[in-house]
């Protein structure tokens, strides 16, 4: 193999694994409400969205304001996975969910939001996200 030649596939090769290492993690939004919005603190409850891509390791979403648990979120709607062949079987690699709940109401004030993907255990694997709101 010529010089050239094995350089490109020597970038093709570390551009693959380091794909594969960035799909394992996964990936968590809040879509709504967003970052810095601003919500209406006499309404009954506030709707938060969320996107999130997680690996087998992760069970289930973990929903925080402030710093306390307020909602563990088991019942995931599933919105697609990506399988793979292993083995003789199929092997889910990567779930994507679109979910929402719904929180109580918030008192005036500044207020953090975060969702985390958590294992069986209810440990953290390390995919997390925290928005910052103003209640009014």
């Amino acid at each position: 193999m010529h010089g050239s030649n094995q350089a490109v596939l020597i970038l093709l090769l570390g551009m693959l694994s380091s794909a594969s290492v960035q799909a394992s993690e996964g990936s968590i939004r809040i879509i709504s409400p967003s970052n810095g919005a601003t919500v209406d603190a006499s309404a009954e409850g506030i709707n938060v969205f969320y996107y999130a891509t997680f690996d087998p390791k992760g069970d289930h979403i973990h929903l925080s304001v402030d710093g306390k648990d307020k909602e563990t979120l088991r019942e995931l709607e599933i919105s697609h996975v990506t399988d793979l062949y292993q083995k003789g079987r199929w092997v889910p690699i990567m779930r994507e969910i679109n979910g929402k709940t719904a929180i109580e109401p918030l008192s005036p004030g500044k207020h953090e939001i975060c969702a985390k993907v958590v294992d069986k255990t209810h440990v953290p694997i390390g995919v997390e996200t925290c928005i910052h709101i103003v209640s009014k």
